[in-house]
């Protein structure tokens, strides 16, 4: 393999890979079921006015990375981005059209997925805490940091869900928006999940429809390591939103988790923080009306929420 370039060689094997792959076929696991709201996989082509924005500069600077492409990564598809993607095409097998398709985005996750192909699990109960300010993702070893890793988080007007959840459900294979892998959390509203992108410059930023989203070779290691079952708490400092007036039993939703939170602060604890009013809330709220001389009720109301500080 000496004629091509560098970074080139890997790509060969990348094609080899796809050609295996349960996918090779278009089988891809995005056309059968939408894991979450994130956004689809946009197509990228030669276009009048040209097509621009982030994840045309993260395909530039991979295609730079590959040796592929030699201009600026200014986010703007222009002919010599065509060309680079056509000549990517070429290595892979793929019909050289100079447009970045589905099968192309799949072809650039799984080399991202490349370095992450032997990925060792570490010893010790797993859980993983998702700071959002920070915007990072710890992974616990036996409660002790072990691992960090950059994420995206959620947009302001569809904001990642605050509270302690754990994963029901993980799935391997390139899924479009989420890149390689998905791991759903237990969230009682709305789908969420921790998962790979096909947009890795938006890592970093508050740019998702509320999930967690990682780079590809990071999520392979996370995935892993996490089984069902592992905890993720999603916290941010000082975040606070809405609460309804009523809170009761039943009630299901993110000021659910505020109320929680601010329960177990004052010593009556309800439980996990799961976003759901169940029996364990319940009693939590009533003993603090108790001792609040307040009536036991078992429910919110506004001048409760003011002496709880959520109003």
């Amino acid at each position: 393999m000496r004629w091509l370039k560098a970074g080139q060689a890997g790509l060969v094997l990348i094609a080899l890979v796809l050609l295996l792959s349960p996918f090779s076929h278009g089988q891809m696991i995005s056309g059968e079921r939408r894991l979450c709201a994130c956004e689809t996989v946009r197509s990228l082509h030669l276009a009048t006015p040209p097509i621009t924005g982030l994840d045309v500069a993260a395909l530039q600077q991979q295609l730079v990375r590959l040796g592929l492409y030699q201009g600026k990564s200014d986010g703007v598809f222009d002919k010599s981005t065509a060309q680079a993607v056509a000549e990517l095409q070429r290595l892979l097998g793929l019909k050289p059209s100079g447009r970045v398709d589905e099968r192309t985005w799949e072809a650039m996750a799984y080399y991202q997925e490349k370095p992450a192909l032997k990925n060792e699990v570490p010893e010790g109960e797993v859980s993983i805490l998702v700071d959002i300010d920070a915007q990072t993702l710890i992974v616990y070893l036996d409660d002790v940091p072990y691992k960090l890793f950059p994420v995206a988080i959620g947009k302001a007007d569809s904001p990642t869900p605050l509270g302690e959840w754990e994963i029901t459900e993980k799935i391997a294979g390139w899924h479009g928006a989420t890149g390689v892998r998905w791991m759903r959390l237990s969230t009682p509203w709305g789908s969420y999940g921790i998962h790979g992108t096909n947009n890795p410059a938006s890592i970093g930023q508050m740019a998702s429809a509320g999930c967690v989203r990682m780079f590809n070779h990071d999520v392979i290691e996370v995935y892993d390591w996490a089984q069902i079952g592992t905890k993720v708490t999603i916290k941010g400092r000082g975040v606070h939103g809405p609460v309804r007036v009523a809170i009761e039993q039943g009630a299901v939703g993110q000021d659910v988790v505020f109320l929680q939170w601010r329960l177990r602060e004052l010593g009556f604890d309800p439980g996990q923080a799961d976003g759901v009013c169940g029996g364990d809330t319940v009693k939590a709220l009533t003993c603090w009306q108790r001792y609040r001389g307040l009536p036991t009720s078992g429910r919110t109301d506004r001048d409760q929420l003011y002496l709880l500080g959520l109003w």
